[in-house]
């Protein structure tokens, strides 16, 4: 008996090893999960700017029927994107160099990107009632430095600490009714998603997986139930190594200046082919 307890052990003991080695070979940085976010939102917008437009013109029953299926397929893939952003968002503003220049990136990027939204996503060429989702990280991004200072830069002030976490929530709170009021692409659940990420922010593996989890909570309770299809990404979000991973000016640029692109890209073979 002891000699069986202790050759179980021992395959345990391996077995253990094994996996964990595994898992070190295959571990997934930061540019890994921006291009799985790259490749889904651009299979969602495909979707949304070109497939259901060229559904709306079918008349065969059938042939609505498949393509409709194949079209909810797409966007339910589309849905990982976003949470992936919202993370990413997070340890940008906790890690970056420069935090006013990455505001302003943001801010840019959202200006250049409203037209290019409306014409491919929205089908007209100006439509204040749903603004592009790079509006939502801009003041996702402002809501997370106005939480961090009541927390981190305020202590001499609000000796407190209750008071200022109190007070960082009423910060999350008006950011989403700001986001609510201004029609941002995911609304006040978008904002919840980033706050909530960044509130569960921690280096350990459990940590980036309660955070991102809990982040996609938020989203599926307050923008529907579609994104708990998001949820899916907890799979590569096990693998993350918590480093950023291969650098460059080139994929500095690619992925701000994908958003904008892509959306051109569906809107002028819309044009084309439809």
């Amino acid at each position: 008996m002891v000699a069986e307890a202790a050759l179980e052990n021992s395959l345990n003991g391996w077995y253990f090893k094994m996996v964990q080695n595994a898992v070190k070979r295959f571990e997934i940085t930061g540019t890994g999960l921006k291009t799985i976010a790259v490749v889904t939102m651009l299979i969602d917008h495909i979707a949304a700017g070109f497939l259901l437009y060229w559904l709306n013109q079918q008349t065969d029953v059938d042939v609505f029927n498949h393509y409709r299926t194949v079209y909810m397929v797409m966007r339910r893939i589309g849905r990982m994107a976003f949470p992936i952003y919202c993370y990413m968002l997070v340890e940008g503003f906790l890690h970056t160099s420069n935090l006013t220049k990455y505001v302003q990136r943001i801010l840019t990027m959202a200006v250049v990107s409203e037209l290019p939204f409306d014409l491919a996503l929205r089908w007209k060429l100006i439509d204040w009632t749903h603004n592009n989702v790079m509006w939502e990280l801009a003041l996702g991004l402002l809501v997370l430095l106005a939480i961090h200072s009541v927390l981190y830069k305020t202590e001499d002030a609000i000796k407190d600490e209750r008071l200022r976490r109190v007070l960082a929530a009423a910060i999350m709170l008006a950011g989403m009714g700001i986001g609510h009021l201004l029609q941002l692409d995911y609304s006040e659940g978008g904002i919840a998603c980033i706050s909530v990420m960044y509130f569960l922010y921690g280096v350990t593996k459990e940590q980036r997986l309660t955070s991102f989890g809990m982040g996609v909570l938020m989203l599926a309770l307050m923008s529907g139930n579609i994104e708990v299809f998001a949820f899916i990404m907890l799979i590569p979000f096990f693998f993350y190594n918590g480093k950023r991973g291969r650098d460059s000016k080139f994929l500095r640029v690619f992925f701000y200046t994908f958003y904008p692109l892509h959306l051109i890209i569906i809107y002028i073979a819309r044009l084309i082919l439809l």
